[in-house]
């Protein structure tokens, strides 16, 4: 076939005009002709080099002919974070797809099964496709355009004939079964994106082939489990189930770095929770050389904020004991911050606890008094994490005085500690001074562009 140059081509915007000569291939070599192609035929329609399409709203913008089918996306426009994608709807609105490789009776299914209080035959929905959103790689579990479902009961008043992706769920009638398995694409699931629910609910949601495959048990009165949020998860009721993209171009952690550039120094590095390219952070990487440890570089160093108090006075004379901190040690895997790690810290004064033992430095997040009040400051704005809810506790022989106050999306947490001797500070901690350090664990909860 041969092939001319459009004369609407100059007219068009450069993002327009690069992915539509990258797509000019597709129609040239006669592929995704219809809703059959395969990932196959995708070296056949190669894209844009220097302009990475993200949705299929993209691909359509620069070749408004385009068919549906399969398509190669870029995720957050990555060019080392590919992934297949199957664009419906492209004469009208364009929505993705994630196309699923496994497919047999066992695999991606939700069930809720019958009887108790929920007669009639199971209902069995099978997917092969699930809707997507390519910015933050959430699944819209209600969309079955792509799935099959048998069998109908009563959940009374309502009738069952669906089930939504990553369910499993009875009333009383046994246990409820499902499969989430998304072996063959690059994307991962977290068991912890799954909660039971519903009345006397029970079940479990066990992960396996490093994140990818997820068995869901389901039971109760009526009970369930699917993805967070989830009520009554049937029918077109479903909830967003939150995916994660893998790379193996995203380093995790500095040893990561190290074995990707022998000879690396000390510094600052990008690195990517669980290899997810949206979950991206920078860490000071230490110890290059040999064994290499990750720091979270705290922009807020000011007084008043990331400094640790233990006020001297009554049971424990001296002058009070300020340990102010730069960067804090982060666990990459478990976002845990190791809160007895003073390499990156000053401290000033020096008491004795009790009149006993001698402080010299505090650890992170610690609020310390004893007849007096100690003060603390955790602020972690201009990083992307946060500190969760109810990993800050009381402890020690405190008092009703003790406090602290979360601000700024969880980023800022002030803390006041006072008994005697006592303290706030992270769950665990015991006379949080010195090496005393328990550990802290943050949440990544900033999107990244």
């Amino acid at each position: 076939m041969n092939f001319q140059k459009p004369s609407v081509i100059p007219h068009l915007p450069r993002r327009a005009r690069t992915l539509t000569w990258s797509l000019l291939a597709l129609a040239a070599a006669g592929c995704g002709a219809s809703d059959s192609a395969s990932p196959g035929t995708l070296a056949e329609r190669p894209q844009s080099l220097t302009e990475r399409p993200t949705r299929c709203l993209d691909i359509r913008t620069a070749q408004p002919g385009a068919p549906d089918g399969d398509y190669k996306l870029y995720v957050a426009g990555d060019p080392s974070a590919s992934w297949t994608v199957y664009c419906h709807g492209m004469a009208g609105t364009p929505a993705e797809y994630l196309t699923l490789t496994r497919t047999d009776a066992d695999s991606n299914f939700s069930r809720y099964t019958a009887g108790g209080f929920s007669p009639g035959t199971d209902v069995l929905t099978h997917f092969t496709r699930l809707r997507i959103d390519p910015v933050t790689l959430r699944v819209d579990t209600a969309d079955q355009t792509f799935a099959s479902s048998t069998g109908a009961l009563t959940h009374s008043p309502d009738t069952v004939t669906a089930m939504p992706y990553g369910v499993a769920m009875t009333c009383g009638g046994g246990q409820g079964q499902g499969n989430v398995d998304l072996r063959g694409t690059p994307f991962t699931v977290e068991a912890q994106a799954f909660s039971v629910g519903g009345a006397n609910g029970t079940g479990a949601a066990v992960s396996s082939e490093h994140g990818q495959v997820v068995t869901l048990s389901g039971d109760g009165i009526c009970g369930w489990v699917g993805p967070q949020g989830s009520y009554n998860p049937f029918n077109q009721h479903g909830g967003l189930l939150q995916l994660h993209y893998r790379g193996e171009n995203f380093p995790a952690t500095c040893q990561d770095v190290q074995a990707a550039r022998p000879g690396a120094p000390d510094g600052e590095y990008a690195l990517f929770v669980n290899k997810d390219p949206l979950k991206r952070w920078t860490a000071w990487c230490q110890d290059m050389a040999g064994t290499p440890r990750e720091y979270l570089s705290l922009v807020h160093t000011e007084e008043g904020a990331n400094y640790s108090q233990y006020t001297s006075g009554g049971n424990s004379p001296g002058t009070d004991v300020r340990t102010r901190f730069t960067r804090v040690r982060l666990n990459p895997v478990t976002l845990a911050v190791d809160t007895g790690d003073h390499s990156f810290s000053t401290s000033s004064g020096s008491l004795k606890h009790v009149n006993r033992e001698l402080v010299t430095a505090m650890t992170y997040a610690a609020a310390m008094g004893c007849s007096r009040t100690g003060l603390a400051n955790v602020d972690l704005r201009g990083t992307p994490f946060s500190v969760p809810t109810g990993n800050i506790v009381r402890a020690g022989p405190s008092s009703e005085s003790s406090w602290w106050a979360f601000h700024d999306n969880n980023q800022v947490v002030e803390m006041r500690g006072y008994g005697g001797c006592g303290w706030v500070g992270p769950q665990g901690s015991y006379n949080p001074f010195n090496k005393n350090g328990a550990l802290l664990p943050l949440a990544y909860t900033v999107p990244q562009p």
